[in-house]
């Protein structure tokens, strides 16, 4: 017999539901380190709204591919 499972997303900010192709996942962390992280599941829009407030943090390391490759060691 099949199944069909549907997830159902509500925003932990405001309690609507959210299509889950419009749900955000934000991960929040203490600098202190002694607490735990937190995980919010929130909408695009309300995203937005962490997203004009706060700084972009790039990627770091090589782009996958690359040409430039390490030394190796002598």
């Amino acid at each position: 017999m099949a199944r069909k499972v549907q997830t159902i997303i509500t925003s932990d900010l405001s309690g609507k539901q959210v299509r889950p192709d419009k749900a955000v996942v934000m991960r929040i962390e203490f600098a202190d380190g002694r607490r735990n992280p937190y995980l919010l599941d929130i909408s695009e829009d309300e995203a937005q709204e962490f997203v004009e407030k706060g700084t972009e943090v790039k990627k770091r390391g090589r782009r996958p591919g690359s040409k430039n490759k390490p030394k190796a060691a002598a």
